[in-house]
């Protein structure tokens, strides 16, 4: 076995001599044995943080090793980024080495005089480093549930991290992961596990600036509006080591292999549905499981796997739907309709029904162990007349039909968004093509990967008690500052959104406490959680209503 984890269990087995008691068991290991592979990673870091000898030991190996010895041999993911034996730690490492080298070409706190950028430049070091490496520590209290074994192999329970490290009675382990965990929400548990990494000089040096600890907290705790640059540094690190992972490139290792294409994208697929990003086995679903298959429908899941990589800083993916098809079909991914990719199938379920054009994935490629596997629809997936390959095509004639809507008005906040007499009919333009199902696709992955603000001081999304409010034309510039127009009025098309008492498209909302901006204008979406197939935090506060 190559790599960090081969050298790791080389180095535990020529100390014991001892094989795992329990099937995928890993050995617990102290913290020098896990930190050796990753000296010349930890010189790096030491290198950019530029500080003596006795400030190092004091103040960043003891963070090193207390983390090395609590997140041991975890991965980082089950099946996305580090998804393997000691993902956590490299990843950690990674992000820390990534956001030390943006910080350097940082003034921190920005604006501040040159006397005071000399005093307080250790200081934003020393939180840029513990937040990048504490971003993920959530990850074992949320995601993860490790069961001990003491050195012979008998079972001691499950180790509890809110008490610490793993416990001196344990002598192997084995990660199991949390189903139904919820999206995220690791994030908010770093501050509680602090104490057992940082050493108490540590917390107390961030601590004495109100400005460091106060965007130090926001930073590890998820929140990027209050994190300011040190939450930027940190998430953009965080990309970096991400992206190198899926891409089988590691930054260090320019010359090393990339990894297939067909590997990246199941990669990615899995995590998509895993995180709900597409939605499974209802109405308007992205999928149906219905007994050893999963059937998703084409278009949406491809252009949505497309949109994910991209913002993931993969390379090399096609930009056409047929191409992703081919790679998929040729590998053996896909169950194929005859010589084609694709299938035509009447999806039921209640009196809900509708006629799709979907791909056919045997459900042991995406989830080879079977308890991560989805439910079973309660509805059916019947293929139906003369399947053909159309790669555009996914929303023929649905059965009911919503109930026709009055004509858009095409208004935006700053100025109506009039039809333009060249534009093609709607029933010309293909969904692959169409502004605004590409606009709708990139905002829920947006909102999924978080690179979309949302109820932020800045942000062009807003959860309000009405639904969702997307800023306009502000969340349309960011999308296609050239054609935002023909995006909103394609967008509009889509019907997802509510039309005001006056049937106009635009809502004004009132800002509360801001002195810059009294209102804000935006189109509103009700039920988004079920139109984006996400779960939304609470509405923003400040945000009201106009009458």
């Amino acid at each position: 076995m190559a790599g960090p984890m081969g050298a790791l269990l080389s180095l535990w087995g020529r100390r014991r001599h001892v094989d795992p008691p329990v099937e995928g068991a890993l050995p617990v290991l102290d913290a020098g044995a896990l930190l050796r592979p990753h000296r010349s990673q930890l010189a790096t870091i030491r290198q950019l943080v530029g500080v003596p000898r006795a400030h190092w030991v004091a103040f960043y190996a003891t963070v090193f090793e207390a983390y090395a010895g609590f997140v041991q041999q975890l991965p980082a993911s089950e099946a996305h980024h580090h998804a393997g034996p000691g993902g956590m730690l490299v990843h950690g490492l990674e992000v820390v080495r990534e956001a030390l080298k943006l910080r350097r070409g940082r003034l921190l706190p920005p604006g501040a005089a040159a006397e005071e950028l000399a005093a307080r430049q250790d200081l934003w070091t020393y939180a840029t480093a513990t937040g990048a490496l504490l971003h993920d520590l959530g990850k074992p209290v949320t995601d993860q549930r490790v069961r001990l074994y003491d050195r012979q192999g008998r079972e001691l329970g499950h180790w509890d991290p809110w008490a610490g490290p793993l416990p001196a009675v344990a002598g192997w382990y084995r990660v199991e992961f949390v189903r139904e965990r919820r999206y995220r929400f690791h994030e908010r548990v770093p501050p509680l596990l602090v104490r057992f990494i940082l050493p108490q000089r540590g917390l107390s040096w961030l601590a004495s600036d109100p400005e460091v600890f106060g965007a130090w907290l926001a930073a590890i705790s998820g929140d990027a509006d209050r994190a300011g640059v040190l939450g930027e540094l940190v998430h953009r690190a965080d990309g970096l080591s991400v992206a190198s992972d899926l891409a089988g490139v590691p930054a260090r290792m320019s010359s090393a292999r990339r990894k297939p294409l067909v590997a990246r994208l199941l990669t990615g697929l899995r995590y998509l549905l895993d995180q709900g990003s597409l939605p499974l086995n209802r109405p308007g679903a992205a999928g149906w499981r219905l007994d050893d298959d999963l059937w998703l429908v084409s278009k949406r899941v491809l252009d949505a796997l497309r949109e994910h990589l991209s913002q993931e800083g993969q390379e090399g993916v096609p930009t056409r739907n047929d191409r992703l098809m081919d790679e998929l079909q040729q590998h053996g991914l896909l169950t194929p309709n005859g010589d084609r990719a694709v299938w035509i199938v009447q999806v039921t379920t209640g009196d809900w029904s509708q006629q799709l054009t979907v791909l056919r994935f045997p459900l042991q490629t995406l989830w080879p162990d079977p308890d991560a596997r989805p439910p079973v629809f309660d509805g059916s997936v019947a293929p139906v007349g003369e399947n053909r390959d159309d790669t555009t095509s996914e929303d023929p004639k649905s059965t009911p039909g919503p109930e026709p809507s009055p004509p858009d008005a095409d208004d935006a906040s700053e100025a109506p968004v009039e039809a333009s007499p060249s534009e093609p009919r709607e029933t010309e333009i293909s969904e692959e093509d169409d502004p605004g199902h590409r606009f709708l696709h990139w905002l829920k992955e947006g909102l999924a990967s978080g690179s979309l603000l949302i109820n932020a001081v800045n942000a062009r999304v807003h959860v309000v008690p009405e639904g969702l409010l997307l800023v306009s034309p502000g969340i349309f510039k960011d999308f296609d500052r050239e054609n935002w127009t023909r995006v909103q009025k394609r967008f509009q098309k889509l019907k997802l959104h509510k039309r005001t008492p006056q049937a106009t498209n635009i809502w004004s909302y009132q800002v509360k406490g801001d002195r810059k901006q009294s209102r804000i204008n935006g189109l509103l979406i009700t039920e988004p959680e079920q139109v984006l197939g996400l779960q939304l935090p609470p509405p923003n506060p400040h945000l009201t209503q106009k009458a």
